[in-house]
């Protein structure tokens, strides 16, 4: 799924081509993907495109807003003359082995995994594209974004952004302050959205390598020192996610359908069997809540 580099980046890039568009027609191809008033938005002009967590909202100039999540393979595409000859790299999950690294032209657009078309003018489209469906397009009054279950919920955020669009910022005592609270795995606790928005799997991984710390530890064990590396090493990664564009291990793309690249700078994450960037150990991998946990036996403490 998309952490915050990922859906930062898709921002930056929605946020380069959508502001001053007007939005002249929807076109729902999946009812499941998108709720609201969608009529209410008809001849809406763009105002700025905002992130939260993992979460995107699309700000427009009659007090309704676009809320946004990807999930696992939801795509946010721009398409108009000049990104016509653009090719998506990695479109399909990993789910489906057949198509997983096939391209596709952005010309080519919409196809059958394309299930929202916000016509805009200019002779420009945003695509929604998903092919596990999980993602979810909400229309809702701007003045409600915040209200709303999914960003309510938000814990505050590492401050690695440019722009924070009044979030709340993960400051080093806050982070202390939930850390030492908590007995639950220290890695299950960075990936909880309710105490700390952003971070999934991968960024987790590669944080708890990068401070030297075993992803099993409880949270209230780490010590002064631990916890100030551990929030630093989070920064670390997510400034270096952000840099590079993002990871496309699966069907991540940004808003023109590129790849990124923060999959060549993985630290330990799926790298299981390989030896230690730092030490040399053979990198392992055990399952926390579902998901594949890299570390270093002989690095990770």
């Amino acid at each position: 799924m998309p952490e915050l580099p990922e859906v930062e980046t898709i921002r930056i890039g929605l946020q380069k081509h959508l502001v001053g568009h007007t939005i002249q027609n929807i076109q729902i191809n999946m009812a499941k993907q998108i709720n609201g008033d969608v009529d209410a938005i008809h001849g809406a002009v763009i105002l700025e495109v905002k992130r939260f967590g993992k979460g995107l909202v699309i700000d427009l100039d009659n007090g309704y807003s676009i809320t946004i999540h990807v999930k696992m393979t939801g795509q946010m595409l721009y398409k108009n003359q000049k990104t016509t000859e653009q090719v998506i790299a990695g479109n399909a999950s990993h789910f489906a082995k057949a198509t997983r690294d096939k391209k596709v032209d952005i010309a080519s657009l919409p196809d059958k995994y394309t299930h929202v078309i916000f016509k805009l003018d200019k002779d420009a489209f945003l695509l929604y594209r998903d092919v596990r469906q999980f993602g979810w397009i909400k229309i809702v009054r701007s003045d409600s974004v915040a209200s709303q279950p999914f960003f309510k919920s938000l814990g505050p955020e590492p401050a690695v952004a440019k722009a924070m669009d009044g979030r709340a910022v993960l400051t080093l005592k806050k982070f202390q302050e939930i850390v030492s609270k908590r007995k639950t795995p220290i890695k299950m606790l960075l990936m909880d959205q309710g105490q700390i928005a952003g971070i999934g799997n991968i960024y987790a991984n590669d944080a708890l390598f990068v401070a030297k710390i075993h992803p099993t530890r409880p949270a209230s064990s780490l010590d002064l020192n631990e916890q100030t590396k551990l929030f630093h090493a989070i920064e670390e990664v997510l400034t270096k996610g952000i840099e590079v564009g993002g990871a496309s291990e699966w069907s991540y793309v940004d808003a023109l359908g590129q790849a990124g690249k923060y999959q060549d700078f993985f630290q330990v994450y799926r790298k299981h069997g390989q030896p230690c960037p730092s030490c040399g150990t053979t990198i392992e991998t055990i399952r926390m809540g579902g998901r594949g946990t890299f570390f270093c036996p002989g690095c990770q403490r």
